[in-house]
């Protein structure tokens, strides 16, 4: 979805340099899941003498400090992660211990006094307090890099997606991640804080809106009307067996229904571009690719010959098809993130015939 044009070709080394690096990440967790077997399995076989020691101070010890630095060390420094993938890690550490040194009781105060009612110290409740600080601080440092890279990315750009998808790429540099973040975060805004804006098209680009002729914004219009009724209807059906799973569905309904008017807000703010050397071709908040105008041989109705998987049909419900041919396949982004190549694109404008004469006109 991020705009691509002219991608290099991906090396024959990819995919085991991929394979490498899943490799490294199972050892490493399983290394971090080794560490936590051996503290419960000492936690069990110590002498009575030492036991109380090791459950109170030994174990939360290791559990929360050595195994959360070694998942650092191993997995989040490596892989360019944020700190905070370490605190889950640091709190399973506490949930473990705390059952060792209390069964049952996991809060700090009832560690503590089953702690001092056997005449030991705990190390959990101070450890517990530093967890709470390493939260703070960690969640306060990430935030302030997460708010700087998404005004910084803001201002470079004009997408919405642009603006999450940078901005994420602060906490896990991954592509995949990013781009599923951009959607997201992309889609909150049309749906919630896009009502005032105006369509997302350049000074000396033309553009041509692909919303009025179908029926996409009509069909959007009809269920975010009749929606609300089923969802209250499905709830208190599904209520009288599982509240949570009636919830649940409630929410998963109104999820979509967000989604659905995200789509059609975004679709009338991002128009398909053209100018004198690249044709873009948008749908929605979910694909934007730069077409380089030197590599299109042809606009027509007509489907070309091309495989199936080579094509990316970007026609909205109802309207006609306008075919726009590549004299070689140019990778693009899929939905799901991973990139594919394609000759042919289809799009829907409004105006069909003057895009296809202006797009004409550009190529000769």
């Amino acid at each position: 979805m991020a705009r691509s044009s002219n991608l290099p070709e991906p090396t024959a080394s990819a995919a085991p340099v991929r394979a490498l690096g899943a490799r490294r990440l199972l050892l490493a967790l399983a290394v971090v899941l080794a560490l936590y077997a051996v503290d419960l399995a000492c936690a069990t076989t110590v002498p009575a003498s030492a036991h109380a020691f090791a459950v109170n101070v030994a174990v939360p010890f290791d559990l929360m400090v050595c195994v959360p630095a070694a998942f650092y060390l191993l997995v989040v420094r490596r892989r360019g992660l944020t700190p905070l993938a370490v605190l889950p890690v640091v709190w399973a550490g506490y949930l473990a211990a705390s059952q060792l040194v209390a069964p049952g009781l996991l809060s700090p105060l009832a560690v503590s006094a089953a702690a001092g009612s056997a005449g030991t110290f705990s190390l959990l409740p101070p450890l517990f307090a530093a967890a709470l600080a390493l939260d703070a601080a960690v969640i306060a440092c990430e935030a302030r890099r997460l708010v700087r890279a998404f005004r910084a990315a803001r201002g470079a750009s004009t997408r919405p997606y642009d603006w999450f998808a940078e901005a994420f790429k602060v906490l896990a540099p991954g592509g995949r991640a990013a781009h599923l973040a951009g959607i997201e975060g992309a889609t909150w805004y049309y749906a919630l804080f896009s009502w005032r804006a105006r369509p997302d098209a350049p000074v000396g680009r033309h553009a041509f809106s692909y919303h009025r002729e179908s029926g996409f914004l009509a069909l959007v219009g009809v269920i975010a009307a009749l929606l609300p009724v089923e969802a209250f209807a499905v709830h208190l059906l599904v209520a009288q067996w599982s509240t949570i799973a009636a919830c649940l569905l409630t929410a998963t309904s109104l999820y979509a229904l967000l989604w659905l008017v995200a789509a059609a807000r975004a679709s009338v703010l991002n128009p398909l571009l053209v100018d004198d050397e690249t044709l873009t071709v948008r749908w929605a908040a979910f694909v934007c690719e730069d077409v380089p105008l030197h590599l299109v041989t042809g606009v027509g109705a007509a489907a070309p010959d091309v495989p199936k998987r080579e094509r990316l049909d970007l026609v909205v419900m109802g309207a006609p098809p306008c075919w726009i041919e590549l004299s070689e396949p140019l990778e693009v982004r899929t939905f799901a993130g991973t990139r594919r190549p394609v000759r042919a694109i289809n799009v829907s404008p409004d105006n069909a015939a003057a895009f296809k004469r202006l797009v004409g006109a550009r190529l000769r």
